[in-house]
């Protein structure tokens, strides 16, 4: 059944239903944060805040795209248990659920790109229902299909996973505590907690939300198709920019398994230059990337 003809529940069922109860506490999450965000007006203009939330941004899209993406969900690298550790935790501070549920939503988007099935298709459903609404629907609080076994098996990830909401209340206070310090140590910077706060952990995390969050919904409608991949998916330059290579989206949805989804040297994708470093450091491993042959077959 068409998800747009299935009866709204009361709310006493909305109350009543664990899943339900999720979909609306994402919700004010993600209003409380929007509105806070806004609050970056009432402050002067600041390079030293505009540096605190580049560096939080970077820091956000980093662990989504190369630790929850490229990792977690697709597996396009290996690594210690140390680094995948740190690229969860990483990953978490962008508060775009556990790991774990995230990786295993993806996989399932990948099963079923663009059909009914898919979540956050931008085909099957709005638009605005791919952007952001579909994380306040019950459905996507139902038991995970694609479950992540291989890492959750993990102690230290499934304590991750579960406790993405602490890890949220631990990151805002440390985003304040580091602004009252600074503000008192470094009087020059004419800072404060709240400044840190409001640039470096709510304005970052909003703006990293909508970046990632565009590349389910804007990637899947706007922009160049190179590959047959049977969906609707999308290779978006502007998006390849701000969200670290991730908007080359049709070449991704053709090789889900690549660890670069900037095939050709006019493709930036600085998630995968990141990962030849590391590589070089031996910190990552077996990068796995499409060959040439691979790259000019564009039906197959």
């Amino acid at each position: 059944m068409n998800s747009a003809t299935q009866a709204r529940p009361s709310l006493v069922e909305m109350f009543s239903n664990r899943q339900s109860r999720m979909g609306i506490f994402f919700f004010l999450v993600m209003l409380s944060f929007h509105i806070g965000a806004l609050q970056i007006f009432n402050f002067q203009w600041s390079w030293f805040a505009f540096g605190i939330f580049f560096i939080s941004y970077v820091m956000k899209i980093v662990g989504v795209t190369m630790g929850y993406h490229r990792y977690f969900a697709h597996r396009s690298f290996k690594t210690s248990r140390f680094f995948q550790f740190i690229m969860a935790l990483a990953g978490s501070s962008a508060i775009q659920g556990g790991v774990l549920w995230w990786a295993g939503h993806h996989r399932g988007h990948h099963h079923h790109s663009d059909e009914e099935e898919d979540l956050h298709s931008p085909v099957t459903h709005s638009i605005f229902h791919s952007h952001l609404g579909w994380m306040w629907a019950r459905d996507c609080f139902k038991p995970i299909k694609y479950k992540l076994l291989d890492f959750a098996r993990f102690p230290e990830i499934r304590f991750l996973n579960k406790n993405y909401v602490l890890l949220m209340i631990i990151q805002g206070l440390s985003f304040y505590l580091l602004g009252e310090y600074l503000g008192q140590a470094y009087p020059l910077l004419q800072t404060s907690g709240w400044q840190v706060f409001v640039w470096g952990f709510l304005f970052a995390t909003v703006w990293t939300w909508h970046i990632t969050f565009s590349i389910n919904s804007i990637c899947h409608l706007f922009g160049s198709k190179r590959y047959n991949s049977h969906d609707e998916s999308r290779n978006n330059w502007l998006f390849a920019i701000l969200a670290f290579g991730e908007g080359w989206h049709n070449n991704h949805h053709k090789y889900g398994w690549s660890a670069r989804n900037g095939f050709f040297w006019w493709e930036w994708d600085p998630i995968y230059y990141m990962l030849k470093v590391l590589e070089k450091l031996g910190i990552v491993w077996d990068l796995r990337t499409p060959s040439p042959a691979q790259l000019v077959d564009i039906n197959s």
